[in-house]
């Protein structure tokens, strides 16, 4: 969960980032925009099961926020390790980080999720939120994409590309440009990859932040000494027998056993 300060820092912090990295072209068409649905886009969450990532108030701008800071760290490594970044913009990199979920904010007329008036989806399967069955139903990407469109916003093809399948073999769909057969129809650019990695690394973290939250203490296996003689593991067998568990177990193999842990 984040204080109210924290979303409200997120979200200064968000519009600084787009402030600062995209032309002022976009920013005179986003910026109205999100002024507009600050207070839904602000206080929304990432997804809608507490144990998936970010589901909980503010957790959209959280998540985003997240992935732009791996992609930017993944650029770098990208460009060390000798990948070709003179195949995308700087600038495409941050567009498409900065709204490659835009679309869990729902349609205009709608948002997308929804509190769960259900408290056993909430107890049992963890879903915090639900989804609006009353807007059309449409993929996360391709209706980012669409509200991009509707409010005049033009992206370029390697933001559309990487926008639409940065969920990655995860939406079966995406097996066209990620399983490629022949090498004219590979990606030109390593920027879809580089998304992908940089939003399942930011959802993971988010998850295991989650997870640690909880405060449980994992069970650990108890195990034999790392020393252990044949003599040893008989010794430990003998002491699990119980006498009333074996009605026929003689008296004489008792008192055998028994000597075995006398001084």
């Amino acid at each position: 969960m984040l204080s109210a300060e924290q979303i409200q820092a997120n979200w200064d912090r968000y519009i600084k980032v787009i402030t600062e990295s995209l032309s002022k072209e976009r920013t005179d068409i986003l910026l109205p925009f999100l002024e507009k649905y600050q207070d839904r886009m602000m206080m929304m969450p990432a997804s809608s099961k507490n144990w998936h990532h970010s589901a909980f108030t503010g957790g959209y701008t959280d998540h985003v926020l997240r992935v732009y800071d791996c992609a930017i760290k993944l650029y770098n490594i990208w460009g060390e390790m000798g990948g070709d970044l003179s195949t995308y913009t700087l600038e495409e990199m941050k567009f498409a980080a900065l709204f490659h979920d835009l679309g869990k904010m729902g349609q205009q007329e709608g948002e997308y999720y929804q509190p769960n008036d259900s408290q056993w989806h909430i107890d049992k399967l963890g879903q915090i939120y639900k989804f609006n069955t009353d807007i059309p139903a449409m993929k996360v990407p391709e209706r980012s994409l669409f509200i991009l469109q509707e409010i005049g916003c033009k992206v370029t093809q390697n933001e559309f590309i990487t926008i639409k399948i940065h969920d990655g073999l995860y939406d079966e769909s995406n097996k066209f440009y990620f399983m490629s057969g022949q090498k004219e129809t590979k990606l030109r650019s390593h920027l879809p990859l580089l998304m992908h990695q940089a939003d399942h690394m930011a959802a993971q973290i988010e998850f295991e932040l989650w997870n640690n939250s909880l405060g449980e203490v994992p069970k650990q296996k108890l195990s034999k000494p790392k020393n252990a003689s044949k003599g040893d593991k008989t010794l430990r067998t003998a002491k699990k027998i119980d006498a009333s568990n074996n009605p026929k177990l003689a008296e004489a193999t008792l008192d055998v056993i028994d000597s075995f842990f006398k001084d």
